[in-house]
């Protein structure tokens, strides 16, 4: 089971990373989408691993709700990162929207489905109480994931991410040239 289970994860995180491709136009800010994905899967699954939990149906079934739970926020993320960055010029002009609103829709939702889901935790059937726990841990880490690890990657490959852009001139290098 868990060999099958395996390779129909693969199988999906394919097909996602493609979707990701085709709605961004690009491999590259595909590739980007995942990143907060494959962080995520691999924190609960590893926890997993770590706790000793057998892999039955609940945790089965979790593996693929992880892809789509967990791509969300990444989406709604550099959707609005690609829309900003075009409004503002650059990527260091987008920063502060871009935690502003987003990232305060983000955590909130993260959150909220989350701690909604916690209930759970009171049912009396273990493979409830595994959903409960499972599904908020990977609500919470994908959130985290997106605002704390993309922004760092875009900021390190902003060059290819948006090769149109204009290259904002620091203030010194500015009066090293007599640029005023």
């Amino acid at each position: 089971m868990v060999s099958g289970m395996a390779m129909a994860l693969f199988g999906s995180f394919v097909v996602v990373l493609l979707l990701m491709a085709l709605l961004f136009r690009s491999l590259l800010w595909g590739l980007l989408c995942m990143i907060p994905l494959t962080v995520t899967i691999g924190a609960i699954y590893g926890l997993i691993g770590i706790v000793g939990k057998n892999y039955d149906m609940p945790v089965a079934v979790l593996s693929a709700l992880s892809l789509g739970l967990a791509v969300d926020y990444a989406i709604h993320f550099l959707a609005r990162t690609r829309a900003t960055q075009a409004e503002t010029g650059s990527w260091r002009r987008s920063v502060a929207p871009m935690f502003g609103e987003p990232a305060r829709a983000i955590t909130r939702n993260a959150i909220v489905l989350g701690v909604g889901f916690l209930p759970l935790l009171a049912a009396p059937l273990v493979p409830y109480l595994t959903v409960g726990v499972f599904i908020a841990a990977i609500l919470l880490t994908a959130g985290l994931s997106t605002l704390l690890i993309l922004p760092a990657l875009i900021t390190l490959l902003q060059r290819w991410l948006f090769p149109g852009a204009r290259r904002a001139v620091p203030n010194s290098q500015k009066q090293e040239e007599g640029v005023q």
